[in-house]
């Protein structure tokens, strides 16, 4: 069985094909040596020239998202009905592009507040955010809370409600 063969920027190429149609690059590597025939993806820019240090070999089987623990569905606003998965480890919510639970709101601050689930149990923490946040309809922002299944967060105009595995 013939090896993959990959471009210089890992987009994965038939053996027949001597330049990437994606990026239009000559030249390709095959998987395998000492990964077994691993699949593998190149990460980093090629500076020009080529330098080889440049580049990165990263096998697909070492990045592993962090397990789903949990999640949010969306009761209100834009996105209603839309579900959040939650991961183990550190979840930040906010309207921030890199937040890992994104709301489109107004009132949401970009990075709000933040999930975390740490034996057997979910915190909520508000991350100094503008408008707060809440929890089951009272009337005071929490600053850092503990979360119970079926529990109802509102962070600006959109409210959630927790479902935990």
């Amino acid at each position: 069985m013939p090896k993959p063969k990959f471009c210089v920027n890992g987009h994965q190429m038939e053996d027949t094909w001597e330049v990437c149609p994606y990026c239009h690059r000559t030249g390709y590597q095959t998987s395998g040596g000492s990964q077994g025939g691993a699949k593998t993806k190149i990460e980093g820019d090629l500076p020009e020239p080529r330098q080889s240090s440049a580049r990165k070999t990263v096998v697909l089987s070492e990045i592993r998202k962090a397990p789903v623990v949990g999640w949010f569905v969306a009761l209100n606003g834009e996105q209603r009905g839309e579900d959040f998965r939650i991961r183990e480890g550190q979840n930040t919510i906010g309207s921030a592009a890199d937040a890992d639970i994104i709301l489109h709101d107004k009132a949401v601050s970009g990075k709000h507040a933040s999930l975390r689930y740490k034996d057997q149990r979910f915190y909520l923490t508000d991350l100094d955010s503008t408008n707060g946040t809440f929890l089951n309809d009272k009337p005071d922002p929490i600053a850092r809370e503990e979360l119970k299944d079926n529990d109802v967060i509102r962070i600006g105009e959109v409210s959630l409600k927790f479902k935990c595995l």
